[in-house]
């Protein structure tokens, strides 16, 4: 029996001896892939770019405009006109102070690009930026361009007696778009970066009849029915989220910025013959490097 006992401790110990092996060929293509030259490069690019000069141009206008205005189609109205009848039907955009905003998105964006170990320089400190030695990079904030628009959704909701009827909610949007032009210092090579970040009317409403176990989207309603449960919660905008807004898109600016540079770095030094077809994304507050990220800039030219 003791050959028996031997050949199936052997089976035994074969099988734990390939279920290692498999493991162990997933460990070390997962070390393969964790260390792809892409990532080295990455890795390479955020431990060395601390104290890289980087001049951000500032903008100081800020393009505004309501893009749902109404108004009598029979007038013939010329352009200031309707330019007068926009600006006065607005919500946000004629309470909107083009020097506040403007100052809040730009020192929110060089907040976080200096967190991210960049030396910031501004237009007036040129001939100090120009000197220090390369790479060196130049941001000009082109153009940011702020739109007030809504749009009108319906909701069944329902009335004191039971009856259910439709209500039209009007539902407010703020879109910032950006262009910015971004080039090294000393070179002629420059792109356009684009970005449009969206903020808008956010609401929570149901309509929960826990009789019939019956769920139902509702608005503007926070009563009680016999056996019914009506509530409403709505987060508008104000003119609070429009300075907000600045502050958090200046900062995810920075951040895609310090994207672009790292990515940019990695094609530039990628062995030859080697096409980089992946796009990484660091985390600053996690110390994360990831990839596969959807936020980005988009290059217009």
């Amino acid at each position: 029996m003791l050959p028996d006992r031997i050949f199936l401790f052997g089976n035994v110990k074969t099988r734990i001896v390939l279920r290692n092996s498999f493991i162990i060929s997933l460990l070390i293509l997962f070390v393969i892939a964790g260390c792809s030259p892409e990532r080295k490069l990455a890795r390479k690019f955020i431990r060395h770019q601390k104290g890289a000069g980087l001049m951000i141009i500032p903008v100081y206008e800020l393009y505004k405009d309501n893009l749902s205005i109404s108004y009598d189609t029979a007038i013939q109205y010329n352009a200031l006109q309707l330019d007068s009848i926009a600006w006065a039907q607005s919500c946000f955009i004629q309470h909107v102070s083009d020097s506040i905003f403007l100052t809040q998105f730009t020192n929110s964006m060089i907040d976080e690009l200096a967190e991210s170990g960049f030396d910031i320089y501004v237009d007036g400190s040129s001939d100090v930026f120009l000197s220090l030695p390369d790479p060196k990079w130049m941001v000009q904030i082109a153009q940011l361009q702020l739109e007030e628009d809504h749009q009108v959704k319906y909701f069944e909701v329902a009335g004191d007696e039971g009856n259910m009827y439709y209500e039209d909610i009007r539902l407010n949007t703020i879109n910032l778009q950006s262009w910015l032009d971004v080039s090294r210092a000393n070179s002629g090579n420059k792109q356009t970066l684009y970005l449009q970040v969206i903020i808008d009317d956010d609401y929570q409403n149901a309509f929960n009849n826990s009789l019939f176990d019956n769920f139902l989207k509702v608005f503007n309603y926070d009563l009680m029915l016999s056996g019914f449960d009506i509530s409403d919660s709505r987060d508008s905008l104000n003119m609070s989220s429009i300075y907000m807004l600045a502050r958090q898109a200046g900062q995810k600016h920075g951040e895609l910025l310090f994207d672009y540079f790292m990515n940019d770095y990695i094609r530039e030094n990628l062995p030859a013959g080697i096409i980089n077809r992946k796009y990484f994304h660091y985390n600053r507050q996690l110390k994360k490097l990831k990839q596969g990220l959807k936020e980005r800039f988009d290059v217009v030219n």
